[in-house]
């Protein structure tokens, strides 16, 4: 049983105040995959913007929760969550903006990893994604919102990656690894799946995936857990006595 704070409902075991009142967790993420689902189709419909910063995250998870969950949709993680099933902790409150500011300048100086070979792309976005990962800025939601997020980077980086030969066991491992500081097997990973401009124009619906990847990638990392939070984050490795879970 999970432990309740702030923004779930009393004596819940974690399950988050939601608008249509459900008090079952599982109900409450099949829920949060529709709702996530549908914002996923409006947003897959809208072209994509030059700048994929740290308000263009927000705005998808704002996008995605906003009607169900709104007392976290896109707003910054304020209590420690750990990760389901292991009293690991994810960033600290207190640290996150400072590590996702790094994070996302970092990203605007390699203009979100546009004009690289596949091979750099595949390792730069491995680590990258594995910070953001680590930091875990929402209190919920995070995972739906950084596959939308990684999905629209790939695509404008020239660099779409085949999801439909994405596989749920393989992705958290290599994900969980990421996490952890070890990124070369997400790396080697997503380099396998970068779908060519001739894998493209022999198949135009393989580059459609955006909607159907999330939920995938979501069901990975549910059911999983990083081996060690990044130090690079700063502060202590255990969290305070009132903990959250992320379940994402």
């Amino acid at each position: 049983m999970s432990d309740d704070d702030k923004y779930t409902y009393p004596g819940s075991g974690g399950v988050l105040i939601n608008s249509k009142g459900i008090r079952d967790q599982g109900r409450l993420n099949e829920a949060m995959n529709d709702y996530a689902s549908a914002a996923m189709a409006q947003l897959s419909a809208e072209p994509v913007p030059d700048r994929l910063d740290a308000d263009y995250l927000r705005s998808i998870h704002e996008r995605m929760f906003e009607r169900l969950v709104p007392n976290i949709a896109g707003r910054t993680r304020d209590v420690d969550v750990q990760a389901t099933g292991t009293g690991i902790p994810y960033c600290r409150p207190e640290y996150i903006d400072e590590n996702m500011a790094g994070l996302f300048r970092k990203l605007e100086r390699e203009d979100y990893l546009t004009g690289l070979d596949e091979r750099t792309f595949a390792d730069l976005l491995a680590d990258r994604w594995g910070e953001l990962s680590a930091i875990h800025p929402y209190r919920d939601g995070n995972t739906r919102t950084q596959s939308f997020y990684v999905t629209t980077l790939a695509e404008r980086a020239g660099h779409p990656i085949d999801w439909q030969r994405v596989g749920v066991d393989e992705l958290r491992s290599h994900r969980l690894n990421a996490v952890a500081g070890q990124e070369r097997g997400l790396a080697e990973y997503v380099h396998a799946r970068l779908l060519t401009q001739a894998d493209v124009q022999a198949s135009p619906a393989r580059r459609m995936g955006r909607p159907s990847f999330p939920t995938s990638a979501v069901e990975s990392l549910r059911q999983a857990a990083p081996a060690t939070p990044r130090a690079r984050h700063g502060g202590p490795t255990t969290p305070d006595r009132s903990q959250g879970t992320g379940r994402d």
